[in-house]
């Protein structure tokens, strides 16, 4: 699998979840838990995972493919 094969609203969510787990880190409220559940939860239950072969090596490389540092690169503001 490649990054080209990952749906891009599940790569989106997939860096929303590490978003979503600093947010927690750096400010543990109940809130923040929530919120960190709730994207969890969705990344879980991601239609996408019904046609993986190997969830475990599919869910590996979504965290590699949409860790913060590997990000695409964001457009400089105008």
């Amino acid at each position: 699998m490649s990054d080209t094969d990952l749906p891009a609203d599940l790569l989106e969510l997939q860096r929303h979840w590490y978003a979503a787990e600093a947010d927690w880190a750096a400010d543990p409220t109940e809130e923040k838990q929530a919120a960190f559940a709730a994207v969890s939860a969705e990344l879980y239950s991601h239609p996408h995972w019904a046609g993986v072969d190997n969830r475990h090596q599919a869910e590996m490389e979504l965290k590699q493919a949409g860790r913060p540092d590997t990000a695409a690169p964001q457009p400089a503001a105008a």
